[in-house]
């Protein structure tokens, strides 16, 4: 099992933006395809296109064993893979002007209307296309659901960094994927968007420079408000978290958090503990979280609200 693992990357390791160059070893272009599946598609344009590097974010854990094994089996060597939001990743882990074509297959459409910020559908994620892509740089959606694919040109062409190269319904096999060709087989439309950069914007990063997490110290600790916290949720203006339980000793306390910031979630802990005659509050040391403002605010927060 071990030999699979070097196609893995844990980003939570790494500084971002992360020097590409440094983990593929080689000046290659960079591709990406967010959520890859069965990996069907990852793998055939990594043996096509040998002259570029691949990217592949998923948030399945069995997508992410299945591709490694046929990586493996068939020695490519020019793509990782990472489980973790793409829509995240993008934004996070790469600079300005470093990406060459970024692919989207078949993505959940999240029709309703409470789902709306799981979309790719937004101007956060076009306006991060804008900022990562190269100059002429690529992006592919391929999609059943027709209003998915007309929202996304609408959002593309919102940013004035897009020109639209091909867009409607197809006739053929695009990814190639069983999923692609049972739909085709029973006569279902398959609609694809491609759409190249022309100008250039950037956007804001959330973890940049910020790989440390703030440690505060307070004198006294109130238990009862403490015990309280559970289930209470506090806002930040780039989203919210919640503590959903806490577990105490009698010199420590621990806080399960869940965030939410622009439908990117993470669960992690905080821990209350007494170090000589203060209080400790930081993430705790198991915690596996990215280093993100509500993530930060949530340790400040907590120590601001438990203390007398």
């Amino acid at each position: 099992m071990s030999e699979f693992l070097r196609y893995d990357l844990d980003l939570r390791h790494y500084a971002a933006p992360i020097d590409w160059k440094k983990i593929f070893g080689n000046n290659k272009e960079l591709a990406v395809e967010i959520g890859f599946g069965n990996g069907e598609f990852l793998v055939s344009m990594a043996k096509e296109k040998s002259w570029c590097n691949f990217i592949g974010f998923e948030t399945s854990l069995i997508s992410l064993v299945k591709i490694q094994k046929k990586l493996y089996s068939e020695s490519i060597e020019n793509v990782k893979v990472s489980r973790i939001d793409g829509k995240f990743a993008l934004r996070e882990f790469f600079s300005d002007n470093s990406v060459w074509e970024v692919y989207i297959n078949f993505p959940c459409p999240w029709p309703k209307k409470s789902h709306q910020g799981k979309r790719f559908t937004d101007q956060g994620f076009t306006e991060t296309l804008a900022a990562v892509l190269k100059a002429d740089g690529n992006f592919q959606l391929i999609s059943d659901v027709k209003w998915y694919v007309e929202h996304m040109k609408a959002f593309l062409l919102k940013t004035g960094c897009f020109e639209i190269i091909e867009f409607g319904k197809s006739d053929k096999t695009i990814v190639g994927t069983r999923y692609e060709k049972k739909w085709i087989s029973q006569g279902k439309d398959i609609y694809i968007l491609r759409a190249k950069k022309i100008n250039h914007i950037t956007v804001e990063r959330w973890t940049w420079g910020g790989f440390e997490m703030p440690h505060v110290h307070i004198e006294n600790v109130n238990r009862e408000k403490i015990l309280g916290l559970k289930d209470t949720i506090f806002k930040h203006l780039k989203g919210v978290f919640v503590v959903k339980s806490v577990y105490y000793s009698q010199d420590e306390y621990l806080l399960r958090i869940v965030s939410n910031e622009g439908g990117f979630q993470q669960r992690y802990f905080i821990s209350v503990e007494k170090v000589h005659d203060r209080w400790l509050v930081k993430l705790d040391t198991d915690a596996s979280a990215y280093r993100t403002p509500v993530v930060k605010f949530s340790v400040r927060k907590i120590a601001e609200v438990i203390g007398f």
